[in-house]
């Protein structure tokens, strides 16, 4: 037996279904139902599934619980929510804002002081260890250069949320993160691909504007956190280091010199154990050198490569002449940028826009771009907005690409393009590209396996009910130029 097998014994049963109506109606034969029901075999693939489910008049969350049932029965629980995991992170990047009304109501309560004196500090229960935490976050982060080292899980939502929120309000703030990843796929009790829930609780403090790191080490997770250990966790600032216990019940907080020293170091050792999660990339110089090496590698490598963007992959198309007119005249290296950045889309136009590639965007993403005049991939400081001609230019070399590069647009999300995630993998590596809630460009270049893994057969696999087929992105697309060249006929130049 499998869990869909499971499911749909329970639904024939409860809705009081005959097996052979139901066979017929899906077209196959009593014996085949049979073993479909037994779990001896599959169902042939969606359609069928999806005709049970019409059959049995499933609810819509029954009809969901069914789909879900099978899809898992099909690749294996782990591949199953691991998938739904990068898709769950994908759709929620944009809803990062920190919770900053949950967070300024625990300050109110805290009236600890910590700095001063030199004597240990124990804190018992949630609540005051908590508070500690607090305090220590807020003392150091006002700090013209203040820095917080963390040795916490990305688990651990209290401190997370409150580096979120300090590090957007305080840009200066450095933060030093050193966490454990699990060595396996086993999933945790809430059904969750552990290494990629870590992700989805960094990357809003990675976007967040402050100077964010992270470094990380393998075990196995469960077993470790399960083990008789007193203060796995530790925080450290200028003045105070924080051990507290797994279920942060209980903390020592330390201040004398010579602790806080031996406690600076064997940190900064672990590090250097440690793996950087991966690379950032701040300045326009470092992520132009970036991608003209990712592309090489690209192009090096027989493995198909994905580019996922809500507003689509627009940098590769950018002309000599476009960047000569929009590049600011006054910004250092101008002459070599737009060199790079036409050598950058001549290797893309000649060598990677092949069938070996596959470009996902969105519908809003090209309303976005024809709203704007800016592509995704490049600081908005450095050009001005691409003329009305030069978008829809654009936006139609674009289309063109599906002669021999495969396009492919997402259909509707809950996404805005300007906030979304966007990725560019292949086997081998890649990289997440975002902006600060300053509008600041960020490259991640991903260095972790599992999470370079998760990212690559999502993509690879994304089912054809996700997206459009040519047809539909055709015609959506001419319909947003129509109305754009509407609307700029009847507003006048943009």
């Amino acid at each position: 037996m499998s869990v869909f097998s499971d499911l749909l014994s329970e639904y024939i049963t409860m809705k009081d279904v005959g097996v052979y109506p139901l066979s017929q109606f899906c077209g196959l034969d009593r014996s085949s139902m049979y073993k479909i029901i037994n779990g001896k075999r599959k169902p042939a693939g969606e359609d069928v599934v999806r005709k049970m489910a019409q059959f049995m008049q499933l609810t819509p969350q029954e009809k969901i619980d069914f789909m879900n049932a099978f899809y898992i029965a099909r690749m294996g629980a782990e591949v199953y929510y691991r998938r739904k995991s990068v898709g769950e992170l994908i759709e929620t990047f944009s809803c990062r804002e920190g919770k900053k009304e949950y967070i300024f109501h625990e300050a109110e309560i805290a009236k600890l002081e910590l700095n001063g004196g030199s004597g240990e500090i124990p804190f018992r229960g949630a609540v005051h260890v908590r508070h500690a935490i607090l305090q220590l976050f807020f003392g150091e982060a006002v700090k013209e250069d203040g820095k917080i080292s963390v040795l916490v899980q990305p688990d651990f939502d209290f401190a997370m949320e409150l580096l979120q929120v300090l590090g957007e309000q305080n840009p200066n703030l450095t933060i030093h993160h050193l966490f454990c990843m699990n060595n396996n796929e086993k999933l945790t009790s809430m059904r969750k691909n552990y290494n990629l829930s870590c992700l989805q609780k960094i990357l809003p403090i990675c976007a967040c504007g402050c100077d964010y790191r992270a470094w990380y080490y393998y075990d196995n997770v469960a077993a470790r956190l399960n083990e008789f250990r007193l203060f796995p966790y530790l925080i450290l600032t200028e003045h105070c280091a924080l051990a507290f216990s797994a279920d942060y019940q209980n903390a020592i907080l330390f201040r004398e010199e010579t602790t806080l020293r031996m406690m600076r170091e064997m940190f900064e050792g672990y590090l250097k154990q440690s793996e950087p999660l991966f690379e950032r990339l701040d300045t326009v110089q470092s992520q132009l050198g970036y991608t003209e090496t990712l592309i090489r590698h690209f192009v090096a490598s027989d493995s198909p490569r994905y580019f996922f963007q809500r507003m689509p992959c627009l940098s590769g198309l950018l002309t000599a002449e476009m960047l000569e007119r929009h590049l600011v005249k006054e910004m250092p290296g101008r002459e070599q940028m737009i060199r790079a950045v036409a050598q950058y889309a001549k290797v893309m136009q000649t060598q990677v826009l092949d069938k070996k590639t596959t470009m996902f965007f969105s519908e809003d993403g090209v309303k976005s771009f024809l709203e704007t005049g800016r592509v995704d991939e490049y600081p908005k400081e450095c050009y001005s907005p691409l003329d009305f001609d030069e978008r829809i230019a654009l936006i139609r070399r674009f289309l063109a690409l599906r002669d021999h590069t495969n396009l492919r647009m997402i259909r509707e999300t809950k996404e805005r393009a300007e906030h979304a995630l966007n990725i560019s993998v292949n086997a081998n590596e890649g990289y997440l590209l975002f902006q600060t809630r300053t509008e600041r460009l960020i490259y991640l270049s991903i260095r972790e396996p599992s999470v370079l893994t998760a990212f690559y057969d999502y993509l690879e696999s994304m089912r054809p009910e996700e997206l459009c087929t040519e047809e539909e992105m055709l015609e959506r697309v001419e319909a947003i130029l129509h109305e754009f060249v509407a609307c700029h006929s009847r507003e006048g130049s943009i």
